[in-house]
């Protein structure tokens, strides 16, 4: 029972918050400033407005794919595909 749900919490860990954006590592208001930047350039290539909402809040945000699904009413699931979609998009606009 214990090792279930310490697998759980792994793989919630690993795919919900695997790329959270921390701006603690960056040493100059400069930096700061081209990442940002650079990361609102990316978050533009996304048409719609919901997939820059769920990608915006689980990697800048580190909010859970269960707290952004009751923010948008919409199941757990529907924002696991909807994240899935989007960096399914971004992957190709920024491969080609």
């Amino acid at each position: 029972m214990a090792w279930r749900m310490q697998y759980r919490a792994k793989i919630a860990r690993t795919r919900e918050f695997g790329m959270v954006y921390d701006s603690s590592t960056i040493n100059s208001f400069e930096d700061d400033a081209v990442s940002r930047m650079y990361v609102e350039e990316i978050c533009s290539l996304i048409p719609s407005d919901v997939g820059k909402r769920i990608i915006h809040d689980v990697y800048l945000c580190g909010k859970s794919e269960k707290k952004i699904s009751a923010d948008l009413q919409i199941s757990q699931q529907g924002v696991n595909k909807w994240k899935r979609k989007t960096l399914n998009i971004l992957l190709k606009k920024l491969s080609s």
